[in-house]
């Protein structure tokens, strides 16, 4: 959408013009709670308060560079990785399929462990659509995002289901008849 339908008037800038980038914590002395902790594999663990609830991409700052996230939840983010701040309404997912488009690991600024820093990232050149184009496929992809997260949602009941039963059925506690389909 972006790549065929780029406007004339649309303005050059960099990323750093739709986002802030803010650097994720240490969550050891967290206590278990209801909140994602996201890394750069994924969710590591829940805790008992978030550090950011808007929505928000998530960048690894260490390791694997190239696994960007997109987020619209309350969670906290580990110390290598980074969170963004939205500057401007209807930007999050455009910032996150923009940023997930880029080879980050070709960006690599560490020696040893693969690294992203924050003037690399806020230093990206794009083309930043009007509001008008960016509402427009806000109203695209949101029902999109809304299917994909109930379907996440349905996805972990019946792994859990799945694992309350399956037990159960290798013992011999359950019999396959009982279960009503």
């Amino acid at each position: 959408m972006f790549i065929e339908h780029r406007q004339e008037s649309w303005s050059t800038g960099q990323l750093s013009d739709l986002i802030s980038v803010k650097y994720g914590k240490d969550h050891k002395k967290l206590a278990d709670g209801n909140y994602p902790v996201y890394g750069s594999g994924g969710i590591m663990r829940y805790v008992e308060k978030p550090l950011y609830t808007g929505e928000s991409v998530l960048i690894p700052r260490k390791g694997t560079l190239n696994n960007i996230m997109y987020v619209n939840e309350a969670f906290w983010s580990v110390d290598t990785m980074f969170y963004t701040e939205m500057l401007r309404p209807n930007i999050a997912k455009f910032v996150y399929h923009f940023v997930k488009s880029k080879d980050l690991a070709s960006l690599n600024a560490g020696s040893a462990v693969p690294s992203m820093t924050t003037n690399i990232l806020n230093a990206m050149q794009l083309y930043i659509p009007d509001e008008k184009t960016l509402e427009k496929f806000e109203n695209i992809v949101s029902p999109m995002y809304s299917a994909m997260q109930e379907n996440t949602k349905e996805s972990k009941i019946l792994a859990n289901t799945r694992d309350a039963l399956l037990p159960k059925l290798m013992s011999g506690e359950l019999d396959v008849s009982d279960i009503d389909l």
